[in-house]
């Protein structure tokens, strides 16, 4: 327990959080024509409400990878990124059991696209939970070894984001190629 409330996690958990939630809204709002599109591809909103449900879904990102940053915000955003993921993954594991697998995840736009998968819906899981550790109270303040360390821990973890996610994105196409 004492390592999931040490002040190092807690801040590589906060760097984690805003680097994946910010650009994320960002690319979603410079695109928000095919976000909209991705949204009404999961076919989980009634179509009257796709196109409001695309443009508060950004701004909502936006202010949990903000919030997480300032200290008085950080549990009420902490809760809302922990939200989203669970809904995020909730959306896609609704897909896939409905044998919808050809769907952009819709994590982030104009790259290359990522298609939904399980190991996604479990990557949104462990990133709640992620977001759960910020409501634990954490240990001292850094000393600092762990201020040299959070930026290089906050950046490693993005770096195995991105990794994780390009694999899983690419997995399913992968499998439909060999069959």
């Amino acid at each position: 327990m004492e390592l999931l409330t040490a002040s190092a996690v807690h801040w590589a958990s906060i760097l984690l959080l805003a680097g994946i939630f910010l650009p994320s809204a960002w690319s979603k709002l410079r695109a928000i024509d095919e976000f909209t599109g991705i949204v009404a591809d999961y076919r989980l909103v009634p179509a009257p409400l796709v196109e409001p449900v695309a443009r508060i879904l950004p701004v909502l990102e936006i202010a949990a990878g903000l919030g997480v940053l300032l200290p008085p915000t950080r549990p009420l955003a902490a809760g809302s990124a922990c939200a989203l993921l669970l809904l995020f993954a909730a959306a896609m594991a609704i897909n896939l059991a409905r044998g919808r697998r050809e769907i952009d995840c819709g994590c982030y736009l104009g790259r290359q696209k990522e298609r939904i998968g399980w190991p996604l819906v479990v990557r949104n899981l462990l990133l709640a939970a992620v977001a759960l550790l910020l409501l634990l109270p954490t240990t001292a303040p850094a000393s600092f070894l762990e201020v040299v360390t959070i930026p290089l821990a906050g950046g490693s973890l993005l770096a195995l984001y991105a990794a994780f996610s390009r694999l899983a994105g690419l997995a399913p196409m992968a499998r439909t190629r060999r069959s």
